[in-house]
C-alpha cells in the first residue's frame, strides 16, 4: 500500500485523477444534456453518453464514503478519540461556501441572463418554495419535488453527501467496533428500507410517497457505505484484500462498469449502482495501494485537476450553457469546439473560484483538521 503519512497528512496516490476523470465524465453527459434542453441537436439518448454522468456520481459518493470514513478510523486509532464537532466544521467549511455561491448565482443571478424551457419558467412558479429547500441543503428533495433549478441542478448530490455527513460521524462514534460486518448490516438495512419503500409506492398511490421513493432512489448511502467498508479493509489490512488488490481484480471491476451498462436487463436497473459501487471500490483500493497497478493515474496535471474537481462539479452546467450560446451567436455547429470549451472553460473557472474564493475556506478548515487528506 502506497500511503503517505507526514506531519499528520494522508495522500492516496491516483484518487486526484479518478475524481477528475469522474467529473469529466459528469461533463460529457451534461453537455448533451443541456443540447436536448435547448432543442439542439444531440445524442442523450446514446446508453453510454446517457450513463457517463450516473457512473461519475456513483463513484464521487463511494469516494467520499472511503477518504472520510478512513480519515475517521485514523484519527480515532491515532488519537483515542473522534471529534463529530470538528468533523462537521471541516465539512462546513469545506462544502458550504461553494455550495451557498452557487444557490445565489442559480437564483438571484443567472435567470436575469439565462432561459432554459419549461425549468426556467418553474423556477418562477416555485421560487420560494425551491429557495427555502435549498438553503436548508436538501437540494436533493426539492429536486424530488419540483423540476431543477436551470443550471444548478447538479448540486441534488451535494445534499446528499451533506445528510450522510450529519449521520455517519454520529454512526461512527456510537459503535466502538466499527467493522466490516457491521457495515455489511448497515448497507442491507439501508437497501431494506429502500425496497419496502418500492413495494408500498406500487400498491398505494400517493403523491407524498412518490416523493419519497425518488428522494431515495437519489440518496445513494449504499454507495457511500460500499466506500466505507474499503476504508476498513485498507486501514484493517483485512484478509481478503489480497482478492481485490491484483490487476485481474482491477479489469475485470474497469470492464464491468461499462459492460453492466448493456447486459443487465431493465427490470434490475435500479440496483445498478451498487455492484458499480462494488467495483469502484476496488478501483479505488488498486489505483491508490497497488504498486503494480495497470492504471497510473499519479501525475502533476491530474492532481491539479482533482483538487478543483468540486469547482468543476459545480460550476459546469453554467459554462456549458454559456459555451452553447455563444456558438450559436457566431453560428459555429462542432462537437468537438463545445466539448474542448466546455471543459477547459470548466477547469479554468474552477481554478479562479479556488485561488480566490475556496481557499480563503479551506485554510480556516485545516485549523480544525487533526488529520489532513490531501485527496
Amino acid at each position: 500500500m502506497k500511503l503517505h503519512m507526514s506531519r499528520q497528512i494522508i495522500y492516496f496516490p491516483g484518487l486526484n485523477g479518478l475524481r477528475f476523470l469522474s467529473a469529466l465524465a459528469v461533463i460529457i453527459t451534461h453537455v448533451e444534456l443541456m443540447q436536448d434542453k435547448l432543442g439542439l441537436e444531440n445524442s442523450w439518448s446514446n446508453l453510454l453518453i446517457h450513463n457517463l454522468g450516473v457512473i461519475g456520481v456513483s463513484f464521487f459518493f463511494v469516494l467520499s464514503g472511503f477518504l472520510i470514513t478512513y480519515l475517521m478510523i485514523e484519527e480515532r486509532d491515532r488519537f483515542k478519540s473522534f471529534s463529530v464537532k470538528s468533523f462537521y466544521l471541516r465539512r462546513i467549511f469545506r462544502i458550504w461556501p461553494l455550495y451557498f455561491l452557487i444557490l445565489i448565482l442559480g437564483f438571484f443571478i443567472l435567470p436575469n441572463f439565462t432561459y432554459v424551457p419549461f425549468f426556467s419558467e418553474n423556477l418562477e412558479i416555485n421560487f420560494l418554495s425551491n429557495l427555502i429547500i435549498y438553503l436548508f441543503i436538501f437540494p436533493n428533495i426539492a429536486l424530488s419535488i419540483f423540476p431543477a433549478v436551470p443550471l444548478i441542478g447538479q448540486s441534488w448530490s451535494i445534499g446528499v453527501e451533506e445528510q450522510f455527513y450529519l449521520i455517519w460521524p454520529i454512526i461512527f462514534k456510537f459503535f466502538k467496533n466499527f467493522n466490516l460486518i457491521l457495515l455489511i448490516k448497515l448497507l442491507f438495512l439501508f437497501v431494506f428500507m429502500k425496497f419496502v419503500v418500492l413495494l408500498f409506492s406500487l400498491q398505494i398511490d400517493s403523491n407524498w410517497l412518490l416523493v419519497v421513493k425518488k428522494n431515495l432512489a437519489m440518496l445513494k448511502f449504499e454507495n457511500m457505505i460500499i466506500g466505507a467498508m474499503g476504508a476498513v479493509i485498507m486501514k484493517n489490512k483485512d484478509r481478503y484484500i489480497k482478492y481485490v488488490l491484483n490487476n485481474m481484480a482491477l479489469f475485470f471491476s474497469v470492464t464491468g462498469i461499462f459492460l453492466s451498462l448493456y447486459i443487465i436487463p431493465n427490470y434490475l436497473r435500479d440496483g445498478l449502482h451498487i455492484l458499480h459501487a462494488l467495483f469502484f471500490i476496488i478501483v479505488i483500493l488498486n489505483v491508490s495501494s497497488n504498486p503494480s497497478s495497470f492504471l497510473k493515474l499519479e501525475n502533476k496535471l491530474l492532481n491539479f485537476l482533482g483538487r478543483i474537481s468540486y469547482g468543476i462539479y459545480m460550476y459546469h452546467l453554467i459554462v456549458i450553457y454559456f459555451t452553447i450560446k455563444v456558438l450559436e451567436i457566431y453560428d459555429i455547429n462542432s462537437k468537438l469546439l463545445l466539448y474542448t470549451l466546455s471543459i477547459l472553460l470548466t477547469c479554468i473557472v474552477s481554478y479562479i473560484s479556488y485561488i480566490i474564493f475556496e481557499k480563503r475556506f479551506l485554510n480556516l478548515k485545516d485549523k480544525f483538521a487533526i488529520l489532513k487528506a490531501t485527496n
